[in-house]
């Protein structure tokens, strides 16, 4: 079971003192930009200052362009213009970052040259743990702000269009108003809890998050929690874990557009945060829901299009084992079990926190991802799952059966 959320509360971005036209620019016609969907994260390749090709998420939910790993930016000799103190994703603790200017990030067939981004001071995300992926650094939407930006999450393309030149699509796709606040997109939907009752929310629409659905429960007086839960962490965000509650939205409409059963991530805002600080939102809507749709951001005209991809309202998947693991090692390839879920079938076999999964159902982890292990936990209820740990040095075997937990 791995969440993460790349969601970043920042102070004000005029302080930063940038306000020149910095980004990708498209003069004519478009540019496709290939990009890998793994872990439900969009996955692009970007040359560093001309020297290092890393990996960067895509990410509409983050107004800045990010560098997770310093050790990039001493190897530059990149200087720091000032240091800012940003809220992480649990909105409470207060990380240090670093701004740099005149930083070349080239994507495939676009550039954008002498940019400004920010450095983070410690890797908060441990991207690498907690997904088994390589990751370097955040694309945030300061360098899409002139474009209009298509996602084919099928073909795996993101699509760039020069916005005086953009027409409204056809083929399906159905206009909806957004507001846009510090270069992000803020959609009005209607979501079903429980009870029947039907609440308004406004959710940011985050491309950097892999899950279905966030709400602020204590956003609105009507947001109110399902009878069913698992408490405690919510998963990993930029400065440390985010603790809520895990359940299910009863139903969830864009539009004509309808959702039932929503895997969705309760978490409670702190009582003295400014409302304003995150736009007054409810939630967030992530990449589980955005990737069943063909997606066009138009900033220009505050408006997305979405056309729905086949089965675009299937049912949501979650963990049923009740183990929560994190990936190590060189190829990270070690998976480590650091949480367990009480009343899971994982918890009742047995199972341990720092119980090194070596072996799931006679296949060796060596040859897995943590992205087709968790795969493997989320199959269907009564499933039995036969796991070969080591713990203490020693073979342990367990094996238990599949359940829903939420």
């Amino acid at each position: 079971m791995v969440r993460i959320y790349s969601i970043i509360c920042f102070l004000l971005w005029s302080c930063f003192g940038f306000t020149q036209l910095n980004g990708f620019q498209v003069k004519d016609g478009k540019i496709e930009i290939p990009f890998r969907f793994q872990n439900n994260f969009i996955l692009v390749d970007v040359l560093f200052n001309d020297t290092y090709p890393l990996t960067f998420i895509f990410d509409t939910g983050s107004e800045n362009t990010i560098l997770l790993k310093k050790t990039y930016a001493e190897l530059m000799d990149i200087k720091y213009l000032r240091d800012y103190k940003v809220y992480g994703s649990d909105l409470k603790k207060e990380l240090i970052v670093h701004l740099a200017n005149g930083v070349d990030l080239d994507l495939s067939k676009i550039s954008a040259n002498n940019s400004p981004i920010l450095i983070l001071e410690e890797d908060y995300f441990r991207f690498e743990k907690y997904t088994g992926l390589k990751i370097h650094g955040i694309l945030g939407m300061d360098l899409f702000k002139l474009t209009v930006i298509q996602i084919n999450y099928n073909k795996q393309k993101i699509i760039l269009y020069p916005p005086e030149n953009f027409t409204a699509p056809s083929n399906n796709f159905v206009s909806f108003s957004v507001e846009m606040f510090r270069n992000k997109y803020y959609l009005s939907t209607k979501g079903t809890i429980q009870n029947n009752k039907s609440v308004d929310l406004k959710l940011l629409l985050d491309t950097g998050a892999n899950i279905s659905l966030l709400l602020h429960n204590k956003s609105d007086s009507t947001i109110t929690l399902p009878d069913k839960l698992i408490p405690g962490k919510l998963g990993d965000g930029l400065g440390g874990f985010i603790e809520g509650y895990m359940g299910r939205t009863k139903s969830l409409s864009i539009g004509d557009f309808t959702f039932s059963n929503i895997v969705t991530n309760f978490q409670e805002l702190p009582p003295d945060i400014d409302p304003n600080t995150i736009n007054n939102r409810n939630g967030i809507l992530g990449n589980v829901i955005l990737s069943r749709f063909n997606v066009i951001f138009a900033p220009f005209f505050n408006t997305i299009y979405l056309r729905p991809e086949k089965h675009y309202n299937r049912g949501f998947k979650f963990d049923r084992s009740g183990v929560v693991l994190v990936a190590s090692g060189l190829n990270l390839d070690r998976f480590t079990i650091t949480d367990i879920i009480p009343n899971s079938p994982a918890a009742n076999t047995g199972l341990q926190k720092g119980d090194q999964i070596i072996r799931v159902n006679g296949l060796s982890t060596k040859f897995s991802s943590m992205q087709s292990i968790t795969h493997k936990f989320q199959k269907r209820i009564g499933k039995k799952i036969k796991l070969v740990v080591l713990r203490n040095g020693y073979k342990k075997r367990f094996s238990f059966r599949l359940e829903e937990l939420i």
